[in-house]
C-alpha cells in the first residue's frame, strides 16, 4: 500500500544537497518526495527525480561526491540506489551483533563487492580512489623504502608533486599504527588516497621481487620521473587492452584526473591519478600521437601505433579541452581482430537457420543489417560474408574504412583526398563483375540506388543502415525516396540488433527479477516467477560490473508477399510489423532478449536499456517456444 501522505516525510540528504547546489528547486523536490510517498513499489529518491525529468545519474554521482562527507556511508549507497532499505537494515543488525562496520557487514552479506564499497569511501572522505600497480607508482617515491616496512603497515607511496607532497594509497583510513608510519616517513607532507588492500600487498610484493631481481637498477634509471610517465601511459593503455576496452578516457576533474576504460559498451570506472601529473600524462601522450604540445587552447587529433603482446593496436587520439585541463580519448582498434563465425553472434537456433537458408544462401536481393553506431552491424556482417566467401564467389566492397581484412575478398577503403570517393567507388563496383556487392553503409538516395539498381540486375547486396529496428530500415528506404515497388521486389530481408552485456560466469548468482522490471517490460509476474534467473554479483575478472561480454539480440524480417503488399501500399509501421509477427513468425528484437535473460545470458536491465519496445509482446512461455 501507498504510505500515507499525511505520514511526515523522511529527509532525504541527497534530496536537500541537490536544492543546495541548485541541480532542482525546493517545489521539485517536494513533488519528488510526494511521488516517492504514493509509489506501491518502493523507490530511492534519486530514481523518482530521474523518473520524473528533474536530475540524470551523472548529477546525482557528482552531489554525493561532493557532499558525501555529511553523510554515512549506508545513506550514500542506500541514495544513489546501490543497496535497498532491505539491505541496509540487514546490515545494521549484522553490524550490532558482530561489532563490525556498515561496510564491512555488507561485503559479509554479499550485496556489495570491496571495490565498490571503496570507491564510494573515498568519495564520503573526499580522497582519491587509486588502485595502485608497480608499473604506475614513480620510481623515485619507492628509493630509500623497505618492502618489509610497507608491509608491515600495508600502505604504498604512489606520486609526488612540485611542492613535494607525496599521495600515499592506504586501504582504510582509521588506523593509528599506520598514520604514525606514514608520518615517521613523510612528516606531515603527504595525502592519503584510498584503494583496494589487495592491490597494496600485491604492489609491495611486486617492489620486492624488483629490487632483489634488478637490486635497485630502476630507481637509477628513472629518477629524472620523466620514464616514468612514459611508463605509466603505456600501463594504463596496456591495461586498456587487457581489459577489452574499446576506449580508454583519461579525464581531468577538479582536484584528480579520474580514469574509465569503456568495456562492452559501457563505461567502467578504474582509478583516480593525482592532478599533478595531467601536464606530463597529456604531454606523453600528444608526442606519441604526434600532436602539437606546446598547444593547450585548441582541440586536437591524432593516430598512435602500439603494440602488445606482439599484437598491432591502432589508437585514435581526441584532446578536448575543458575547465580543469585537456581531456584525453583513445579509442582502441586491433589490427589483428579475428572474425567472428555465425554461430558465435548469439542468434537463436531457428533464426540463425532461416537466416543461413532464406537469407545468405539466397543469389540475389538486398539484405540491410541495421541498428545504432555500436550495436554490432559491421562484425554480423562481415560473418555473414565470410560464410558466403567461396572461390565460386566474387565479393567487391566499397567501405569507409575497411575494419576486417578477409581472405579472398575484393575490398576499397573509400579515401577522398587520393580522389577515391564513395560515389566514383559505387559506378565502379558494378563494372568489377561481382556476385556479391558490400556497401559499408547505405547513407543517401544515391548509394540507396546503387543498391537497388544492383539487386535488380541479379547481384547480391549486402550493406548497414542506422534505423532502430526492421520495419524502420524499410521506410527509410521509402523516405529515401526509393519507390516502393523496387524496395519490395529487390529487399529480401532486413536484421536489425542490439549488444546487451552478457553475465560473468566467475561471479554468477542466483537473482528475482524486481515487479518493477517485470511491469515496465509488461511481463506477468506469476509466470516469471516459474524461473530461474542469475546476474552478476561483480569480481575482478568484470571489472566489478557483473557483465563479461557480449551477447547479441535480434530481430530478422524476411519479405513474403503480404509484407510486399503492406510496403506498396506504404502501410504504416505498426501495420507492416503485426503483418510481420502473423505471418512471418517475426520475433521481436526486445522478445530475443528476454529470452536470452530466461537463458542466463543477461539481465532485464540490459533488455530495458538497449531494445526498442514492441507494441505487442508474445507471452513468456511462446516467446520461448519461438526462440528454441
Amino acid at each position: 500500500m501507498p504510505r500515507s501522505t499525511n505520514e511526515p516525510q523522511k529527509q532525504s540528504l541527497i534530496g536537500q544537497a541537490l536544492v543546495e547546489d541548485e541541480v532542482i528547486t525546493e517545489a521539485q523536490l517536494g513533488r519528488a518526495l510526494r511521488v516517492q510517498a504514493l509509489l506501491e513499489q518502493p523507490k530511492q529518491l534519486g530514481e523518482v527525480l530521474i523518473d520524473l525529468g528533474y536530475v540524470g545519474k551523472q548529477a546525482i554521482s557528482d552531489t554525493v561526491a561532493k557532499h558525501g562527507r555529511s553523510m554515512r556511508i549506508g545513506d550514500m549507497l542506500l541514495e544513489q540506489g546501490i543497496i535497498t532499505e532491505t539491505d541496509l537494515v540487514s546490515a545494521l543488525e549484522l553490524h550490532k551483533e558482530q561489532d563490525i562496520r556498515v561496510g564491512e557487514a555488507l561485503i559479509r552479506l554479499g550485496i556489495l563487492n570491496e571495490h565498490t564499497l571503496l570507491f564510494n569511501l573515498a568519495h564520503q572522505s573526499g580522497m582519491n580512489f587509486i588502485e595502485p600497480e608497480l608499473a604506475m607508482i614513480e620510481p623515485g617515491i619507492l628509493s630509500g623504502v623497505s618492502p618489509d616496512y610497507l608491509e608491515r603497515f600495508v600502505f604504498v607511496p604512489f606520486s609526488r608533486n612540485e611542492d613535494g607532497v607525496t599521495t600515499v594509497v592506504v586501504p582504510e583510513i582509521e588506523n593509528a599504527s599506520r598514520r604514525d608510519a606514514i608520518e615517521e616517513l613523510y612528516h606531515g607532507n603527504y595525502t592519503l588516497a584510498l584503494g583496494p588492500p589487495d592491490s597494496i600487498k600485491q604492489t609491495i610484493e611486486e617492489f620486492r621481487n624488483f629490487r632483489v631481481e634488478e637490486q635497485g637498477a630502476r630507481s637509477r634509471d628513472a629518477e629524472g620521473g620523466e620514464d616514468s610517465v612514459i611508463q605509466l601511459v603505456n600501463h594504463l593503455i596496456t591495461r586498456a587492452i587487457e581489459a577489452r576496452a574499446s576506449d580508454l578516457h583519461i579525464e581531468p576533474m577538479s582536484d584528480r584526473i579520474r580514469v574509465r576504460f569503456r568495456i562492452d559498451g559501457v563505461l567502467v570506472y578504474k582509478t583516480d591519478l593525482p592532478i599533478h601529473l595531467l601536464p606530463r600524462i597529456a604531454s606523453r601522450i600528444k608526442i606519441m600521437a604526434e600532436c602539437n604540445i606546446a598547444e593547450h587552447q585548441r582541440h586536437q587529433g591524432g593516430r598512435i601505433q602500439f603494440t602488445q603482446d606482439h599484437r598491432e593496436y591502432d589508437l585514435r587520439l581526441s584532446v578536448y579541452i575543458t575547465v580543469h585541463g585537456e581531456c584525453l580519448v583513445m579509442r582502441i582498434l586491433s589490427k589483428q581482430a579475428g572474425l567472428v563465425g555465425l554461430d558465435e553472434l548469439g542468434m537463436n537456433p531457428s533464426m540463425l537457420e532461416r537466416f543461413r537458408s532464406d537469407v545468405l544462401d539466397q543469389p540475389a536481393g538486398v539484405v540491410l543489417i541495421t541498428g545504432p553506431t555500436g550495436s554490432g552491424k559491421t562484425t554480423t556482417l562481415y560473418s555473414s560474408l565470410d560464410y558466403c566467401n567461396d572461390v565460386a564467389t566474387k565479393i567487391t566492397t566499397a567501405e569507409d574504412p575497411v575494419e576486417y581484412m578477409i581472405d579472398g575478398i575484393i575490398q576499397c577503403s573509400i579515401h577522398d583526398k587520393a580522389g577515391r570517393t564513395f560515389e566514383l567507388t559505387l559506378r565502379e563496383i558494378v563494372r568489377q563483375d561481382p556476385d556479391i556487392i558490400v556497401l559499408g553503409e547505405i547513407r543517401d538516395h544515391t548509394s540507396a540506388g546503387v543498391a537497388i539498381q544492383a539487386a535488380l540486375t541479379g547481384h547480391k547486396v549486402y550493406s548497414t543502415f542506422h534505423t532502430e529496428d526492421t520495419i524502420g530500415g524499410l521506410l527509410r528506404l521509402i523516405d529515401m525516396d526509393i519507390e516502393t515497388f523496387l524496395i519490395s521486389s529487390t529487399v529480401i530481408s532486413v536484421l536489425a540488433q542490439r549488444l546487451l552485456r552478457r553475465i560473468c560466469t566467475e561471479c554468477v548468482a542466483p537473482y528475482m527479477p524486481t515487479p518493477r522490471e517485470l511491469h515496465r517490460l509488461g511481463l506477468d509476474i506469476a509466470t516469471v516467477r516459474e524461473y530461474e534467473f542469475k546476474k552478476g554479483h561483480g569480481c575482478k575478472h568484470c571489472n566489478y560490473t557483473g557483465f563479461f561480454g557480449r551477447v547479441g539480440a535480434y530481430e530478422l524480417l524476411i519479405l513474403n508477399d503480404a509484407i510486399k503488399e503492406a510496403i506498396l501500399a506504404k502501410r504504416p509501421a505498426h501495420v507492416i510489423r503485426q503483418i510481420s509477427m502473423d505471418t512471418t513468425g517475426l520475433v521481436s528484437m526486445r522478445e530475443d532478449a528476454i529470452a536470452k535473460v530466461v537463458r542466463g545470458e543477461t539481465v532485464f536491465d540490459e533488455v530495458l536499456r538497449h531494445t526498442p519496445s514492441s507494441f505487442s509482446l508474445r507471452p513468456l512461455r511462446q516467446i520461448l517456444s519461438m526462440t528454441q
